[in-house]
């Protein structure tokens, strides 16, 4: 069984791990590289890397620091989406880097984030946080100029009592969730969703070469309208291709025509 390397301070390994296993690859961690150097959800450190290439870095380590074959690397980010600025947006990117095969394979899951931050009057509006859904999830918070993360409801509730004991500055208080991975239990669905769609990729093979990610890489858009036969935006074939030896077909897509309502003459 093939190992591929994880490095990881968040507790991302049993979250990739499951879907892996089903193609035969065991994952381990490793946490022997600080990750956070690459940058902070809470600001403390600047994230000048793009997603990808944070994750592409993530993997390089892992092979550095053990010397096996293959390494992942895993990263979130959060904002853009199909309505910026109203619905919060996360993306996890999972990078499968082999370098003894010339191989990077990225793979992706994204979809809403139902938190943010929040300002806070008095305890009592600590129940807004209280709802089923936030059921492990972990806040941060600043009392008194110090940075508290990782805090639960319970030790939120005690950091405020102490906030408030020893007479430090705590209303209004902005409690902001804490975004790594082991405190926040939304992106952990969406790592598992990612590493489902890395196995995905892994089977899917050349029929030339039989290199892995042989995916759809190209939307062709121009679907015609049902009601006036133009083009519209809606995608008429999906052009699947493969990175190793450039092998590719167009394949249409199931539908036969597009709903007026995508058209840009029938529904201006």
């Amino acid at each position: 069984m093939p190992f591929a390397v994880l490095v990881t301070q968040h507790d991302k390994g049993k979250l990739i791990a499951p879907a892996l296993a089903k193609l035969g690859v065991r994952v381990v961690e490793n946490s022997n590289w600080n990750t956070d150097q690459l940058g902070t959800f809470a600001g403390e450190i600047e994230r000048t890397l793009s997603p990808h290439a944070c994750a592409l870095e993530k993997a390089k380590q892992a092979i550095a620091l053990t010397g096996l074959d293959i390494g992942l690397g895993s990263e979130g980010s959060f904002g853009g989406g199909p309505l910026p600025g109203i619905v919060n947006w996360n993306e996890e990117i999972l990078c499968y880097y082999e370098p003894k095969h010339n191989r990077t394979i990225y793979a992706a899951a994204s979809g809403p984030f139902p938190y943010e931050s929040v300002v806070l009057n008095n305890s009592e509006a600590l129940d807004q946080l209280t709802t089923p859904s936030a059921e492990g999830m972990h806040w941060i918070v600043n009392i008194g100029d110090e940075l508290l993360k990782g805090l639960n409801l319970t030790m939120l509730k005690e950091a405020i009592a102490l906030g408030e004991r020893y007479s430090l500055r705590v209303w209004p208080l902005t409690v902001e969730p804490d975004l790594r991975a082991l405190y926040c239990p939304p992106r952990q669905r969406m790592i598992t969703k990612a590493a489902e769609d890395l196995a995905r990729r892994l089977q899917a093979l050349c029929p030339e070469c039989e290199a892995p990610n042989f995916v759809v890489k190209q939307i062709n858009k121009g679907l015609p309208c049902e009601q006036c036969s133009l083009p519209t935006e809606q995608a008429l074939s999906e052009t699947v291709c493969c990175d190793a030896c450039g092998f590719s077909r167009s394949e249409r897509v199931a539908h036969n025509a597009a709903n007026p309502q995508y058209c840009r003459w029938c529904n201006p």
